[in-house]
């Protein structure tokens, strides 16, 4: 257990000096998380949520059966703060559990430090140390940032679905990624 909590804490210090640490979410994250969701919600175009839409206990329960479903919850903590979230689901399905659906937030006052890319590269060590073969993702064909950071680590694009997500200024196109891990 010691091995696989190791695996999933990642310290240091950003290129502006700040500290940071990525580690397993708890319960205990769940005001902060649904905060930091809010908070990159109401920047509008980048996740598919309005401020509001979770309520703390929701997150607490969302956490939970991540977690009991063979899933991944990390916290990226800067300066004290809770400053990111990613997450893999896992699907149950025989035919669907070598996937894993990555989710990943980060607030704008820790964007552009390489953080995402740290939250990143831990949840693909993850997946090969618990046999995850193919990890997917959607990202809005918007978010050229992302996408750029998702190719630099070897996501490949496998389709645009289009109007997919009905946000309130209107229908946003999707594009789906994935990186495979058998090799």
């Amino acid at each position: 257990m010691a091995a696989r909590l190791a695996l999933l804490r990642r310290e240091g210090t950003t290129s502006d000096g700040r500290s940071f640490l990525i580690r397993p979410a708890s319960g205990a994250d769940a005001p902060a998380l649904v905060r930091l969701r809010d908070e990159v919600a109401s920047e509008g175009g980048l996740i598919a949520a309005t401020p509001g839409e979770r309520s703390v206990l929701e997150e607490e329960l969302s956490l939970s059966t991540l977690v009991g479903e063979g899933g991944l919850p990390l916290t990226l903590v800067v300066d004290g703060e809770v400053a990111g979230q990613l997450l893999v689901s896992r699907r149950p399905e025989r035919y669907h559990s070598h996937i894993g659906e990555v989710a990943i937030i980060v607030s704008n006052r820790a964007r552009g430090l390489g953080l995402g890319r740290r939250l990143m590269e831990t949840a693909v060590d993850w997946a090969r140390a618990v046999g995850i073969t193919k990890l997917s993702l959607a990202v809005f064909t918007t978010n050229e940032r992302a996408i750029g950071l998702y190719r630099s680590l070897g996501f490949e694009e496998e389709g645009t679905r289009r109007a997919h997500v009905l946000l309130a200024d209107g229908p946003r196109d999707i594009l789906v990624m994935a990186l495979h891990l058998w090799e």
